[in-house]
């Protein structure tokens, strides 16, 4: 699901999430209640990321783990390195 990259994308990335019944299932209203719970919840996420740096830790820590795997495999496997692709 990721998260949003900076606090503009709060209220879109909500929205998202609200609206997708795959994700959370509002049922036959999930129309109307998923935009409507993504704009009164919107105001205080976007602070709650502000006090964590604007943004989604998760890609940071995403990137962090990729690299982290491509020492390992290089290291482990020489023969087969590089392991990360352009």
């Amino acid at each position: 699901m990721g998260g949003p990259n900076n606090l503009e994308e709060v209220g879109p990335f909500l929205k998202n999430l609200f609206s997708d019944g795959e994700i959370i299932t509002l049922g036959p209203l999930q129309d109307i209640l998923g935009p409507l719970i993504s704009s009164r919840r919107t105001p205080a996420i976007t602070e709650q990321y502000r006090s964590i740096g604007g943004r989604s830790p998760i890609r940071t820590w995403t990137e962090e783990q990729g690299r982290g795997m491509v020492k390992r495999l290089d290291e482990i496997s020489p023969e087969t390195a590089p392991h990360k692709g352009e």
